[in-house]
């Protein structure tokens, strides 16, 4: 079975390509760049061409969802796929594998972020030593602080989930050793 890991790579290679105008124009809008940050894009065919095996495992991931949405064969199987038309941001567990996906589809009349599920912390579980740790409200804050450069070595920053706070989480500043500050950064 493909791993999130290995799809998420299809989905890094998916930004760099040169179909994929809009991705790459609005994550500029955003001021991020995928040559410096983990950013890929979904554009919802991942699926396509794999055997059936490999769609049901993509559907008891939660990628895939059977849909009533007319076939032209009625051999076939329609399915909505998450994150289509999507930037996609990887979310990390404890041992630094892919957990989870944070999707935002920018090309919808008001743009929607959903997350693959509840798992993981975004960009990763911060380093033991960190001193000093931010706590932004999304994914794209992270991203952006991140982009930004603005962190010394001893800091670190994490995306709340759904803007909020998860047990994994709390699990991650607990195992910060060196801890003297949190900054909770609002909108």
């Amino acid at each position: 079975m493909e791993s999130l890991e290995s799809l998420f790579r299809s989905f890094e290679t998916g930004i760099r390509s040169a179909k994929a105008l809009k991705p790459t124009a609005y994550l500029k809008s955003l001021g991020l760049d995928y040559s410096e940050l983990r950013i890929g894009f979904n554009s919802g065919q991942f699926h396509h061409r794999k055997p059936q095996q490999m769609k049901d495992a993509y559907e008891r991931l939660g990628l895939l969802t059977k849909s009533e949405a007319a076939v032209r064969d009625e051999s076939m199987t329609a399915y909505t796929v998450f994150g289509r038309y999507g930037l996609i941001f990887p979310l990390l567990g404890r041992d630094n594998s892919i957990v989870n996906f944070f999707a935002l589809r920018f090309d919808l009349d008001t743009p929607r972020e959903d997350y693959l599920n509840s798992q993981g912390i975004y960009p990763g579980w911060p380093h033991p030593l960190t001193k000093r740790l931010y706590i932004v409200p999304s994914v794209i804050d992270c991203a952006t602080l991140l982009q930004s450069r603005a962190l010394d070595q001893r800091e670190a920053v994490i995306a709340l989930h759904n803007r909020e706070l998860l047990p994994q989480h709390i699990e991650a500043i607990k195992a910060l050793h060196g801890l003297e500050a949190i900054l909770i950064i609002k909108r």
